[in-house]
C-alpha cells in the first residue's frame, strides 16, 4: 500500500519538483529571502561530474529517484546501485527515463550487492561523489572506503526514534500516533518509532492498550483494502528481530 500512496507518487514529484529548478532559475544561482525567518535559502548550479548513488529497498523508488533527480538537475551523470532485493523496480524506472527521452549514459543503472557492486562505485577514482541511504554499519564502510579519494559524501543512515508519553498526555491519541509511527511500512523505515518512554503513572495503562491495538494489526497482501501491514521484505529482516 505503500508503494501505491508513497513511493511511486512521490517519485513523480521529485522529478518535476528538480525539473522545475532548471526551468524558473534564470542563472546558476538561485536565492530567495524568507522574510518571516530572517533567512535567506539559495541553491547554486555546481556540478561535479558522476555522482555514486546508492539507495535501500524500503522506499525503493522514492528515495532512488530523490537521488537521481538533483543530481542530473544539477548537470550531473550517476552511477546508480539500488537495493539488490529491489532491483526489478530500478530496472522498470530506467525503462521509463529510457522512454522519456533521456539521452544514454546520464542514468546508469548497475545491479548486484554491496561488495561486488556498490564497494567498485565507492572505490572508483573518477566518482566524487556517493550519496547513500541504508544502514549505519554501511554508512562507516563507505566513509572509510571512501577516505582516501577525499570524496564528498551524502549520508542518510539508520535512526533510533523516541516517542515521549507523560502522564497528562491524551491516552488514545498517544496509543494510536504511536502504533502509526512504530509500523508504518511494517517498521521498515528510519522514521519509524523504535522506542516508547512512558510517565511511570500511566505505564501498565499505556502498555495494555498499545499492546491490544497492536495485535489488531491486519498482515496480508497488498491488494486487500483493509490491511494495515504487508510481509517483510526476507527472512534476514524477521531473523534480526
Amino acid at each position: 500500500m505503500l508503494a501505491k500512496k508513497v513511493d511511486i507518487p512521490r517519485a513523480c514529484l521529485n522529478f518535476r519538483f528538480f525539473a522545475s529548478t532548471i526551468i524558473n532559475s534564470s542563472s546558476a544561482n538561485h536565492s530567495s529571502f524568507l522574510e518571516n525567518v530572517g533567512a535567506v535559502n539559495y541553491s547554486i548550479r555546481s556540478p561535479i561530474g558522476v555522482a555514486g548513488l546508492i539507495s535501500p529497498w524500503n522506499l525503493p523508488i522514492y528515495l532512488l529517484t530523490f537521488k537521481i533527480a538533483p543530481a542530473i538537475a544539477a548537470g550531473n551523470t550517476v552511477v546508480c546501485k539500488p537495493s539488490e532485493m529491489t532491483s526489478v523496480t530500478a530496472w522498470m524506472m530506467a525503462k521509463v527515463l529510457n522512454q522519456a527521452g533521456l539521452p544514454p549514459g546520464v542514468v546508469n543503472m548497475v545491479f548486484g550487492t554491496g561488495p561486488n557492486a556498490g564497494a567498485p562505485i565507492v572505490q572508483h577514482p573518477d566518482i566524487p561523489v556517493i550519496s547513500f541511504t541504508g544502514s549505519t554499519v554501511t554508512g562507516q564502510a563507505i566513509t572509510e572506503m571512501s577516505a582516501p579519494f577525499f570524496k564528498k559524501l551524502s549520508l542518510e543512515l539508520g535512526g533510533k526514534n523516541a516517542a515521549i508519553i507523560f502522564d497528562d498526555a491524551d491516552l488514545e491519541k498517544c496509543i494510536a500516533t504511536t502504533i502509526r509511527s512504530s509500523f508504518a511500512n511494517q517498521g521498515e523505515i528510519c522514521l519509524c518509532t523504535s522506542r516508547v518512554f512512558v510517565q511511570k503513572g500511566i505505564y501498565d495503562q499505556f502498555l495494555e492498550k498499545f499492546v491490544e491495538q497492536a495485535r489488531q494489526l491486519k498482515v496480508g497482501s497488498p491488494k486487500m483494502q483493509q490491511q494495515i501491514l504487508e510481509h517483510w521484505l526476507a527472512r534476514s529482516t524477521w531473523l534480526r528481530c
